[in-house]
């Protein structure tokens, strides 16, 4: 494993213990068997680490993610949320306590949001590209012409997020099968008023 790895698995190890106000760079290196100055050769700062941590993460959800415009009117409307369902819950359950950790370094937050806000990018815009697929669907007729789809979509990823939020907090671990049996109760009731 290059040290750039060790590096970035040691800061996700820290801040998952510590929390990101509680992460010293120092930490990290010694976990990752390096000195600080090499961790410094690689990353800028422990924000820095932090945000290659959060796209590492995101990669696999937004592989799955923007492929969903694309599925319009193939295979089934539930097949595909359920993939996208799967995902989000799979990045959330990964990402909560790392997304959570910038909420106590306020400075940090904000430098993070006005990035976000330039390249366009956040946690929102998985909800509009839902939004999109489900419009898109509408617009063909396999998806009911009376429903909202931004609410569709924040209601699906907003029951996904609620989910592996509760996991996280009473600190319970997941079977796959559990995963994959909730994603199937929330598209049940979600089906009816999403079809035609």
């Amino acid at each position: 494993m290059e040290l750039r790895d060790k590096i970035i698995e040691a800061a996700e190890q820290v801040i998952r213990t510590n929390g990101l106000s509680k992460t010293t760079t120092k930490e990290i290196a010694r976990i990752a068997g390096c000195s600080e100055g090499s961790l410094y050769n690689h990353f800028q700062s422990k924000e820095d680490l932090f945000i290659q941590i959060m796209k590492r993460h995101l990669q696999v959800y937004l592989a799955v993610l923007l492929k969903l415009p694309g599925r319009k009117g193939t295979r089934t409307v539930k097949e595909n949320l359920e993939e996208i369902a799967l995902a989000a819950l799979n990045f959330f359950h990964l990402s909560i306590v790392m997304t959570a950790s910038m909420f106590t370094e306020p400075d940090f937050l904000a430098r993070h949001r006005q990035d976000f806000q330039q390249r366009n990018e956040g946690p929102h815009r998985s909800n509009e590209i839902v939004t999109i697929y489900v419009l898109a669907e509408q617009k063909i007729g396999r998806v009911n012409s009376d429903i909202n789809p931004r609410s569709m979509a924040d209601l699906l990823l907003g029951a996904c997020f609620q989910h592996a939020f509760h996991l996280q907090f009473l600190g319970e671990d997941e079977p796959e099968e559990a995963r994959k049996q909730f994603v199937e109760n929330i598209l049940k009731g979600l089906m009816k008023g999403l079809l035609p």
